[in-house]
């Protein structure tokens, strides 16, 4: 988002922090010592880490954080940038831009004579420390510690300031204060300034901003237009100096409003001082400023939200992307444009969701304090612009109903848009007690908006169905049932008696509340009804009830103060704008169904605006017969998770889950343009912790309203990671709450932040999730928890409860896959490839003594001890030890002396089985070449097996005894500088030859003794999927990284088409399911990839190639400017089309195949589940793969013309869906599962 993203960014700390330092602390999960000690927590901005690790061993890692001491940017010289850029005791202890207070610049020009002369404006830096403050102001963290050290108001005779919270009183006083600074008799002239008055301040900041490189760093965004002209020609446009008119400060004020979501009452509360205290002579009209400049930026964020094109010319655009200019001073605050495009295009959209979110909640607020009218103002009310939105949402639900036209599909989407934001706000607008229950709108009123939305866009009522429906939404986190796992020995009695119990309670069971969307409504519609009350108390927070001002009277004693009120007209709210033109959206929506075709809404996607849910702990309790139950279970349970489930209440929940978002959104770290950053993990978490001080206890006075919040905090960190876009997938994060790493490292340093809260409700989590929820989470979300528990343990020093480990064991160790087994492995191999040592870290560090995990997860899946023949070696060491010649290998590899010296090898795999095409025996020599050619790999693979078993058994044997590191065999021989990947990438270009001379022989070998005709395609496909299935077998199962990057250079080299590879990873040759491996389609996903771009690396080509191999650049003097452009973007995306599209309609089609041969009566098989989820998965990818390589490139092609080329191949959601519930089978659940396959893929395409 731009503008203010970050309270800690305006927050001049300056000097050192001493927390931290001292000796070690307990160890995080409960166990023995810490192992942590010294260095303290260093100053300034970053103020380092918490003097964790700074005595023990590093190895360099390429997730781990190494911010030892200082800050990321300056420990000890402040903030990271002061006015010389000093810098302090940054990463490492030395600071990112000069470390240890060396109080060195950055480098000046040799010559120490100057013409030049640095000066810094003192009206600009003015400004400067105005930002921070009014950044600053409402801030929690800030407010809570001085609220600690406030005594009770006793002389303060205004029961509404009494029984205020002592937070919000203490950002009351806060802006209290700032009102006085601001509107003083000498500072409004400076602070104040609109209109023309403003133009003095903008040129002194221009002509300075080459003397201050980091004028900007707080968030000025002096030189906003909002231009409104995008539908007319050029020398048309009407161009609006929004800033201009509205002043600095307003434009500082709104940009907090809409980017520091836990601030929004503070900065309510400032407009309502500032305009009551500024001079009424010369700078009346605040508060209605700031609702000008609010309005115009809602409406250009609604249009950016709903991705509103407007047409212009041939082309078209998308309203809002030229809609701001922002001046070379703001540069640094605004995203760099790979972060405003990123994801799946849809970064802009995401953000002026948020900030269209956050503007209704400030108005939400004027509103209660009576400066916007409720009511009163007709249309252009608070109300009447909620209503108004409203009816767009239904009318866009409407339209969009029933239609697979993408188009109208569109509409749908923005339909669910307008939805969440006008619920959003409403629990912000209810009148409360604070303000005496006359202010806002009423329960009645809310509740008519309510019943709108459900009727026609989310409820029941309305054809809305969730991406995160069990089953068979294509996003879903949680199977429509449970997985059939293998129990352990003495557990099968117990599942077979407790499955007639699950079937008689899914019948009861009320539509599932799977998204946060359907969360919101139903929040809002308990809150309405009265049925629940909420804890949140920033619904009700009024910090400008402690704002005071001289009563009216004639006296010449001392003033009487009395509470400060609104006394100007009531503002209305104009979304539209008249002739300016704010909004196009909303109007377009209102009369669509006589719009024309000038405007048109291309909502892609709700990634980013709508999440999956899921309920880790326990819900409260309704008084039901097991409270009885509980009460016993309760002495057990940890009384801060006790506290959580029983006193926050499913809408403190879901309030506390929405915080936590906001947050984690607006605050996320970024880079600009300019290449300046902003906000780092640490103070993310810092700013996800002060959401805790907006809680009210069970009663008045209680001091522990927030306890239990943690597990709160992590119910939805970890919600977030399980839906996190998978590793490997070949897609982009589809949203800045979708990056595993990003949630990761906020979940770490939430750790470090309270050690002694978060890592137990970090087990906790996890332990429940593991007993409970693991078999009925989907592929995706089970290998992202155990990515995520990798990341974090690998992080923490491998700190877990042994017990743990011991309890997961068994899960592990027998033979038939489980889905809690598969999350233990997922989580160790995943370990090993963050370690440069792999499995033998795992084994020595991690893993308790004597436990079976390191052969059931690691020893067990090394391959068996075959003997090498002399061949094999003679051919390892020609290709590796000797480099001959390529060709001279090849002439080898081919000729009738191989087959003499190794037929006995030959004629003894295989007797017994027909003479497919697909057996090991047929290519023998393309599989003989394949082993010497990544010979690297296996023995790579074999010595770290080797280490790891032997770490294991010296520290069984030692009873935990670490001192394996100088006892590595030295004999293997590896260079510790060998890269492995890159030796063999190099190899596989150099040898490319050998292995298709190898496919040819073998494919010809083959024809000759082959009865009946064969299909040479195929037989060559047989050949390249035996290279891939040999590889397969040499990679260590937990590397997957290793396995793609080698299919890729295979590709790459042209040794193995995309289709093989998509028949490799499907194992076309096999009949079962169980052969499939759940990461299949990754491996395709890289296929798809490969085939698109190689197929517009053509296109490309060909449209420069004269035949004869000779490009040449033609101008044709633009005379088919427009229309050849167009015709070749068309051309791009039907080549695109008849690449990938085969790819596929074979996978969908093969997977289908393969689900119909699962059998299991009742639960849902593992096997089964993987292919389930694969295939939507691919089919996301695939779409995201043809929208970013064909589409995005093109200034005129949408997601509607996509739906059309699929649609002229037979490729279309309605054709795959058709294909998918046309594969036959005789189970009722593979049936279930091919339904929810079809209506995924159908809703994709």
């Amino acid at each position: 988002m731009e503008g203010a993203l970050s309270s800690d960014r305006y927050n001049d700390r300056g000097g050192s922090s001493s927390r931290g330092g001292g000796g070690g602390s307990n160890d995080h999960y409960g166990s023995s010592s810490h192992r942590r000690g010294g260095g303290g927590r260093g100053g300034g901005r970053g103020r380092g880490g918490r003097g964790y690790n700074n005595n023990n061993r590093h190895r360099h890692h390429p997730y781990r954080r190494d911010d030892h001491g200082g800050g990321r940017y300056g420990g000890g010289g402040g903030r990271r940038h002061n006015d010389r850029n000093d810098g302090g005791g940054g990463r490492r202890g030395g600071g990112r831009h000069h470390g240890g207070n060396n109080n060195r610049g950055p480098r000046q020009p040799a010559n120490r004579f100057t013409t030049e002369t640095k000066s810094v404006d003192p009206q600009y830096a003015m400004m400067k420390q105005l930002t921070a403050m009014v950044a600053k102001m409402g801030d929690l963290g800030g407010a809570a510690e001085v609220a600690a050290t406030m005594g009770g108001d006793e002389n303060n005779s205004e029961a509404a300031v009494v029984m205020m919270r002592p937070v919000v009183k203490a950002i009351g006083m806060n802006v209290s204060d700032l009102v006085e600074v601001l509107c003083g008799p000498q500072n409004a002239q400076l602070f104040l300034k609109f209109g023309d008055d403003e133009s003095a301040t903008t040129t002194t900041t221009a002509n300075n901003d080459d003397n201050n490189e980091e004028a900007n760093e707080g968030g000025d965004i002096a030189a906003m237009n909002l231009n409104d002209g995008e539908a007319k020609e050029e020398n048309d446009v009407k161009v609006i100096n929004a800033t201009k008119q509205a002043g600095t400060l307003s434009t500082l004020l709104v940009s907090c409003a809409y980017g520091l979501p836990l601030q929004t009452p503070s900065y309510a509360a400032l407009t309502l001082g500032v305009d009551v205290k500024a001079p009424k002579e010369t700078h009346a009209g605040f508060a209605g400023r700031c609702v000008d400049l609010a309005m115009r930026c809602l409406g250009r964020d609604l249009d950016m939200a709903l991705e509103c094109r407007v047409a212009s010319g041939v082309g078209a655009h998308a309203k809002g992307d030229d809609g701001i200019t922002i001046g070379e001073n703001d540069k640094d605050n605004v995203r760099c444009l790979a972060e405003r495009t990123g994801g799946c295009g849809n970064g802009n959209q995401i953000d002026a969701y948020y900030r269209a979110k956050f503007l209704l909640r400030y108005l939400a607020y004027l509103t209660k304090i009576g400066i916007v009218a409720v009511e009163d103002g007709g249309d252009q009310s608070f109300l009447g612009l909620l209503q108004m939105l409203a009816q767009a949402a239904t009318n866009a639900a409407h339209a969009s109903a029933n239609s697979n036209d993408e188009k109208k599909r569109a509409l749908g989407r923005a339909s669910r848009v307008l939805a969440s934001l006008i619920l959003s706000v409403l629990p912000y607008a209810m009148n409360n007690a604070n303000d005496g229950g006359e202010k806002g709108l009423s329960s009645d009123t809310i509740s008519d908006l309510v019943d709108v939305i459900e009727s026609n866009v989310v409820g029941q009522a309305s054809n809305y169905s969730s991406d995160y429906d069990p089953g068979s939404g294509p996003l879903s986190i949680l199977l429509k049932g449970e997985l059939d796992d293998a129990p352990l020995a003495g557990e099968m009695e117990e599942e077979e008696e407790d499955e007639d119990d699950d079937e008689e309670e899914d019948g009861d069971q009320p539509a599932p509340c799977a998204d946060t969307l359907q969360d919101l409504l139903r929040t809002v519609r308990k809150l309405v009804s009265s049925s629940s009350s909420t804890r949140f108390a920033l619904l009700g927070d009024s910090p400008w009830l402690a704002l005071t001002m001289d009563a009216q009277s004639s006296s010449m004693e001392e003033q009487e103060k009395v509470p400060m009120e609104y006394s100007g007209e009531q503002l209305v709210l104009d979304l539209v704008g008249g002739e300016e033109d704010r909004c196009k959206s909303v109007p377009y929506l209102l009369s669509i169904d006589n719009a024309d075709d000038s405007v048109e809404i291309i909502c892609r996607s709700l990634d980013g605006v709508v999440f999956g849910r899921l309920a880790i702990f326990d819900a409260p309790s309704d008084g039901g017969d097991d409270d009885e139950e509980d009460e016993e279970d309760a002495e057990e349970t940890n009384p801060n998770l006790e506290s959580y489930t029983k006193s926050y209440s499913l809408g403190d929940r879901f309030f506390l889950a929405d915080a936590i978002r906001d947050v984690l959104m607006c605050h996320r770290p970024m880079v600009s343009d300019a290449g300046a950053d902003r906000n780092n993990a640490k103070e993310v978490a810092e700013q996800v912790w002060s959401i805790s001080h907006l809680f009210l206890g069970a009663d008045s006075g209680d001091d522990s309203s927030s306890k239990g919040i943690e597990f709160g905090i992590i119910e939805t960190l970890i919600s977030l990671i399980v839906q996190c876009t998978p590793q490997g997938s070949g897609m982009p994060s589809s949203s800045p709450l979708n990056e595993h790493v990003y949630l990761s490292r906020v979940l770490l340093e939430l750790t470090k932040l309270k050690p002694s809260l978060i890592p137990q409700a970090i087990v906790l989590a996890v332990s429940g999730m593991f007993e409970d929820f693991m078999p009925s989470l989907t592929t995706t979300a089970r290998d992202n928890l155990g990515h995520w528990l990798s990341f974090h343990l690998t992080n923490t020093d491998y700190q877990w409860p042994k017990s743990y480990w011991e309890h997961w064991a068994p899960y592990a160790d027998i033979d038939q896959r489980n889905s809690r087994g598969d999350f233990v492995a997922v989580a160790l191999w995943s370990m090993a490839t963050l370690s440069p040592e792999g499995p033998e870290t795992v084994a020595r560090e991690c893993l308790p003594a004597g436990t079976s995990l390191v052969q059931s997860v690691f020893l067990n899946h090394k391959r068996s001890n075959v003997d090498v023949s002399s061949t094999e070696t003679d051919l390892i060491n020609r290709i590796w030890d000797t480099s001959e010649d390529p060709d001279s290998i090849r002439q080898h590899i081919i000729s009738d002396e191989l087959l003499e010296s190794y037929g006995s090898t030959i004629r003894s795999i295989d007797d017994n089985v027909d003479n497919s095409m697909s057996q090991p025996k047929v290519w023998w020599r393309t599989r003989l070449a394949t082993r010497a050619l990544f010979h690297p790999v296996s023995r790579e693979n074999t010595r770290m097996i080797s280490l790891a078993e032997k770490a294991w058994k010296k520290k069984a044997s030692a009873d935990g005894d670490n001192d394996m590191e100088d006892e590595h065999p030295a004999e293997d021989g590896r260079d510790e500088t060998e890269d492995i990947l890159a030796d063999l990438s190099d190899a596989i270009a150099r040898f490319k030859p050998v292995l298709l001379a190898a496919v040819a022989r073998d494919a010809d070998a083959y024809d000759s003794e082959a009865t009946g005709k064969v299909d040479d395609d195929k037989l060559l496909m047989a050949g390249e999927v035996s290279i891939l299935s040999e590889i397969g077998s040499l990679v260590s199962a937990w590397d997957s990284t290793a396995i793609f990057s080698l299919i890729e250079c295979l590709m790459k080299n042209q040794i193995v088409s995309s289709l093989a590879v998509a028949t490799w990873a499907l194992c076309d040759n096999a009949d079962e399911s169980t052969n499939v491996s759940p990461q299949w389609w990754k491996v395709v996903s890289l296929a798809v990839n490969k085939a698109i771009t190689d197929a517009l690396s053509k296109v490309e080509s060909s449209s420069t190639d004269l035949g004869g191999g000779i490009g040449m650049i033609i101008d044709d003097g633009g005379a088919n400017d427009g229309v050849d452009s167009t015709e070749a973007d068309v051309n791009r995306l039907d080549e695109a089309l008849k690449a990938a599209v085969p790819i596929l309609k074979y996978s969908l089609e093969r997977a289908c195949h393969l689900l119909s041969t699962t059998n299991s009566p009742k639960k849902i098989p593992i096997a089964a589940a993987d292919l389930v989820e694969g295939m939507k998965r691919l089919s996301r990818a695939a779409l995201f793969q043809l929208s970013s390589l064909a589409l995005s490139p093109s200034p005129t092609l949408t997601l509607s013309n996509l739906q059309r080329g699929l649609m002229s191949i037979d490729a279309d959601g309605e054709k795959l869906a058709s294909a998918c519930q046309a594969v036959e089978c005789d189970g009722e659940q593979e049936k279930k599962l091919l339904q929810h396959v079809a209506f995924s893929v159908e809703k994709l395409f």
